[in-house]
């Protein structure tokens, strides 16, 4: 069996817990984190210098490749017009980041077509039954066409996060884990784990 990769992260780059230096740059955040975490998730309309944080991933060793979720809102996907004028935002660099969204009904074909040239992950608490792969993970069903992205906002005691890690193993080679309000400790450990656990 390959062994699978998990790239650990969290949603946004508000780590509260001292993580970052006082003294740093607001716009140096996101290269401080990039260094002892591979993921992370935004909303797709951020606040954040996505152009710079896509120069930044573009400069990255391809054996270290840090992979950036951009979320939508359901409200936002299922509404043409809206999603079409998000993606345009990003579309210079649609080879460098997987759209994510949780949904709760199967998006329709011209959603879909829309998405047709995007790395996307959809979650939902019911099987989608999209031209995607398709795996269920603890009651969750993740489809995509890349690299699965399992999103949660719970937060995790050290049986539960290797229960997570232990059910998700075999799903993909390669497997983003954003833990949307995790700081840098819970973080480290879910990081620990994962190799304790030979993954």
């Amino acid at each position: 069996m390959n062994k699978t990769e998990f790239l650990i992260g969290r949603s946004g780059l508000g780590l509260q817990d001292d993580f970052y230096p006082d003294d740093l740059p607001e716009d140096w955040r996101f290269d401080y984190y990039a260094v002892p975490f591979k993921a992370l998730s935004l909303a797709i309309d951020t606040n954040e210098d996505l152009d710079q944080i896509f120069e930044d991933i573009k400069d990255d060793d391809e054996e270290e490749k840090f992979i950036l979720v951009l979320t939508v809102e359901e409200s936002q996907l299922t509404d043409v017009k809206t999603l079409k004028e998000l993606l345009n935002i990003v579309q210079d660099y649609a080879d460098d980041f997987i759209l994510f969204c949780e949904v709760t009904n199967t998006p329709s074909a011209a959603i879909m077509d829309i998405l047709s040239g995007y790395k996307i992950c959809f979650q939902s608490s019911k099987a989608l039954k999209l031209k995607l792969k398709e795996v269920e993970v603890l009651e969750l069903f993740l489809s995509f066409n890349k690299y699965p992205v399992l999103y949660t906002a719970e937060i995790w005691d050290d049986q539960k996060m290797r229960c997570y890690l232990e059910s998700i193993k075999s799903v993909n080679t390669k497997t983003i884990l954003i833990c949307k309000f995790a700081e840098r400790e819970t973080l480290d450990k879910i990081r620990i784990i994962s190799e304790l656990l030979g993954y």
